[in-house]
């Protein structure tokens, strides 16, 4: 057996289909967002879950700095959105894409799911932060005819 690359374990994590979303905070340089696809429910007792960022990211940077967020899960037809804030942190947009709320944090409009976050540990793995967090508010779309995005083998929706 060989010794496995990082090409060949991208490729095969690529095979586990993934929601997708839109995390956001403001930070020292402003808001900030980025498409995760890193996240993942942790305990119900108490209410924890934890999302991944690259730590060179300006988005872990403002969540280090704020010690909350805004995360959105993206519905079907967001897939514009999520390739939006895939892109560079300079080329983000926010006032056509985010509803602000009053405590501060920042939504995707429509997304099926936001929830309001508040940090309670960060760890490191390799390249990235986790964060573990825990929800302070949900609000969730009332269609449930309404898919979500999804996201695998490098491609957003699964093929048919």
């Amino acid at each position: 057996m060989t010794s496995l690359t990082s090409d060949q374990f991208r490729r095969a994590m690529s095979h586990f289909a993934t929601g997708v979303a839109v995390v956001t905070a403001r930070g020292e340089e402003g808001e900030q967002g980025a498409t995760i696809s890193a996240l993942s429910s942790v305990s119900l007792d108490p209410h924890m879950l934890l999302i991944c960022l690259n730590r060179r990211s300006s988005t872990c940077r403002a969540i280090e700095h704020s010690g909350r967020f805004g995360l959105s899960i993206l519905r079907q037809s967001q897939e514009a959105i999520a390739q939006h804030f895939a892109g560079p942190a300079k080329d983000k947009q926010f006032d056509d894409y985010c509803i602000r709320q009053e405590d501060g944090l920042f939504f995707v409009c429509d997304a099926l799911v936001q929830i309001g976050v508040e940090v309670v540990e960060t760890l490191r793995g390799g390249t990235h932060e986790i964060f573990l967090a825990r929800p302070i508010h949900v609000a969730m779309n009332s269609d449930s005819a309404v898919c979500p995005l999804l996201y695998y083998r490098g491609a957003f929706d699964l093929p048919s």
